[in-house]
């Protein structure tokens, strides 16, 4: 993989790049950077990705800072944490993967016209779809955390808890929109049915944390 844990001097985990890669190790100028070129990658998958990894370390802080209750309550936000922290790498990681499957449906329109073509490009279109419902998955998970957390978190780290809710929820969203661009040609795939759950999910947790008082 492109990145790994490494325990910061906080005790917090931090994202370490362990190899040379086209996204990873990237300041956040640069991303955005990239996001903005006419160049057609990085682009959607990533951007959706990303943001999930930014809900995925706001959940992070608000489990650090949730430090307060009894032994139990402290040992939820510990593991909170801990499977937020695999989460952002996660998402960061998918955001490559991504990336890749698009720039192979690029590859694929790319080929000479024929029924060739044509076939690579819908098998590359299909497995394109492989990566935004992974990274709903991620979402799906992260936005049921921040509820958690949410639910635990005191006064000045609420806000945190429902910012990291909301992305995750939009993230699930983006990802259900890319697959039904990326699977168009395929209303039977089982694929559609598990992002839409994915999305449902996401957007009832995003609601318990906005009942949470």
């Amino acid at each position: 993989m492109s990145a790994g844990p490494e325990t910061g001097s906080a005790g917090h985990a931090r994202i370490v790049p362990a190899g040379s890669t086209e996204l990873t190790g990237r300041p956040l100028w640069g991303l955005l950077d990239a996001l903005a070129s006419p160049v057609p990658t990085p682009g959607a998958g990533p951007a959706a990705a990303w943001t999930c990894a930014v809900a995925a370390a706001l959940v992070e802080m608000v489990s650090a800072i949730a430090s307060g209750g009894d032994s139990a309550a402290r040992a939820a936000a510990g593991a909170r944490r801990e499977r937020a922290c695999v989460l952002r790498l996660r998402a960061l990681e998918l955001a490559e993967t991504d990336m890749v499957a698009y720039q192979a449906v690029l590859a694929a329109r790319r080929q000479p016209a024929g029924a060739d073509r044509v076939r690579q490009f819908r098998e590359a279109l299909s497995a394109a779809a492989d990566p935004p419902l992974a990274i709903a998955e991620v979402a799906a998970e992260l936005a049921e955390l921040a509820a958690d957390a949410g639910e635990q978190a005191r006064g000045g780290v609420r806000g945190e808890a429902a910012t990291a809710a909301i992305l995750a929820d939009a993230g699930a969203a983006a990802c259900v929109a890319m697959l039904s661009l990326n699977l168009a040609g395929n209303s039977d795939d089982p694929r559609r049915v598990h992002g839409d759950q994915l999305a449902h999910d996401a957007h009832q947790h995003r609601q318990r944390v906005a009942q949470t008082k």
